[in-house]
């Protein structure tokens, strides 16, 4: 499928979702039913569902299947209130645990489609004009990583650490940590990463996430 038909059948799903067609209880109905009413390949479908998946419109869940709009929050018992008892680099010391492990996953269980995605992910946050931009294709791209692992529990995890770094004391010190410069070293390593897993190197994907984590320690530690 050419790169113009895959965005015309996008569109043609964002147009439906919006008016609630192909939709119920907010979960998107089975892609092989999907595919019959829209007279595509199931191939087809993937590749535009990959598409508004990165743009922010659609969210899957493992065992759970895909909805529309964003993912919500985790709620967890104590969540709330967290980020008032914590630090920045106590998030950073949990986040160099789990997500070098996720990236090592990853490069084992990753679909072809997830990788896509990510990279998507990683060019739209290099190509970022302002610092909001940035973030969200930043979080994005390891949003993806962590669901491509294919493990609930990692998952979860993810997410509860995930909803105390959008605290806003949090935020305002990414902001603060982000030069035009640092953007383009944290790019570089995204690919890294990326291309690591696209290899199918476990141990380099791995290590590739720590270097990445590491750096962003860094910065912060120098506002």
């Amino acid at each position: 499928m050419t790169e113009f038909a895959t965005q015309a059948l996008a569109e043609k799903l964002k147009t439906g979702f919006a008016q609630g067609d192909f939709v119920k209880d907010g979960r998107v109905i089975a892609e092989r039913t999907l595919a019959e009413q829209l007279d595509v390949g199931r191939r087809a479908l993937r590749k535009a569902l990959d598409q508004l998946e990165t743009e922010g419109l659609i969210w899957r869940r493992q065992g759970q299947g895909t909805f529309v709009g964003t993912p919500p929050t985790p709620r967890l018992r104590k969540l709330e209130g967290l980020a008032t008892k914590t630090s920045p680099f106590e998030i950073m010391e949990v986040r160099q645990e789990i997500e070098p492990s996720m990236a090592r996953f990853a490069a084992l269980r990753a679909s072809q489609g997830d990788i896509d995605a990510m990279r998507s992910m990683v060019e739209k946050a290099a190509r970022a004009t302002t610092q909001a931009e940035y973030e969200k294709w930043d979080a994005a791209f390891h949003q993806r990583l962590a669901e491509s692992v294919k493990n609930t529990l990692f998952l979860a995890v993810f997410e509860a650490v995930n909803a105390v770094r959008r605290e806003a004391a949090w935020a305002r010190l990414r902001e603060s940590s982000h030069s035009d410069t640092l953007i383009e070293e944290l790019s570089a390593q995204h690919r890294d990463i990326i291309n690591a897993i696209e290899q199918r190197d476990p141990k380099r994907a791995e290590d590739a996430m720590r270097r990445h984590l590491s750096e962003v320690e860094h910065a912060l530690k120098q506002t």
